[in-house]
């Protein structure tokens, strides 16, 4: 009896180490699991536009109204496009300087030329808002001076937000129509985000896109371009976010210049794209 009790533990004693063996070499079931570590989520920073210049790239001549664009690259103008469009609330404030040996006429019409070289860019003019201050400052032995414009940012009212609102409802644009391509321009996409931020604001107002030739070739073909250029920055327009059930086109060929065609002035002005809001 003595005997075969230890023989049973013997066999029992095997059978575990058999099956732990087996577990644990074999099938390897006996490992410790890994806990995967829990980090903390990364914070994205957000993209931040970098701030212009404390004073605008252009340079004045003494006594007079000319201006001249300190760096011809369009870099430096391109941060104002960025921030204003990025900020659909926010102004652009100018000052424009003159010393005590001009004439405040000056400063103000060279403020003029440098609200009319932005808008060239692309900036909307109805957001750049001009002043003038006299200071005390010398120029150069050349009669040059570097920093004749400074500006500053500002947060709009909403009476001033309504008149902004008001221009975009009813605009005309000019962005590669002299031509029978389409070319969008810094005019047409920052009117496009305008648009999206206006329409977002009246959902159920409806866009017409219309659009004018001048009188060169036939009626019938100008009135095909219009069309065609209507279409172009409808599909502009949906490429940037603007629901396309919301607009519509037309097209009015050369029947409604706004300019003589007798000159070539008159008819880059009558190739144009009319842009009207309606409930």
């Amino acid at each position: 009896m003595k005997h075969f009790f230890i023989a049973f533990v013997c066999l029992c004693t095997w059978l575990y180490f058999g099956v732990r063996y087996y577990e644990c070499n074999v099938k390897k079931l006996c490992d410790t699991p890994v806990v995967e570590e829990t980090s903390t989520p990364k914070v994205v920073e957000e993209k931040k536009i970098e701030k212009p210049l404390t004073y605008l790239p252009f340079l004045i001549s003494k006594n007079s109204d000319t201006i001249q664009i300190m760096n011809e690259k369009e870099d430096s103008l391109q941060s104002f496009f960025d921030f204003l469009n990025e900020n659909q609330r926010e102004e652009l404030i100018i000052t424009s300087y003159f010393n005590t040996e001009e004439k405040g006429t000056d400063a103000i019409k060279r403020g003029e030329n440098v609200k009319t070289i932005l808008k060239n860019f692309g900036i909307n003019p109805d957001r750049i808002v001009l002043q003038t201050q006299r200071q005390d400052f010398d120029f150069s032995a050349e009669d040059k001076f570097e920093k004749a414009f400074s500006y500053e940012y500002q947060t709009m009212s909403e009476e001033r937000i309504n008149t902004i609102d008001k221009g975009i409802a009813s605009k005309i644009l000019y962005a590669g129509f002299g031509s029978k391509t389409f070319t969008p321009d810094n005019t047409l996409n920052a009117y496009a985000i305008e648009l999206k931020n206006y329409l977002a604001k009246h959902p159920t107002k409806r866009v017409q896109i219309i659009g004018h030739t001048d009188s060169n070739g036939e009626a019938e073909d100008n009135m095909w371009y219009g069309k065609e250029r209507a279409k172009s920055v409808m599909q502009y327009f949906i490429s940037q976010g603007i629901d396309g059930e919301k607009l519509s086109i037309f097209s009015k060929g050369e029947t409604t210049p706004i300019a003589p065609n007798t000159t070539l002035e008159g008819q880059r002005l009558n190739r144009r794209i009319e842009i009207n809001i309606t409930d």
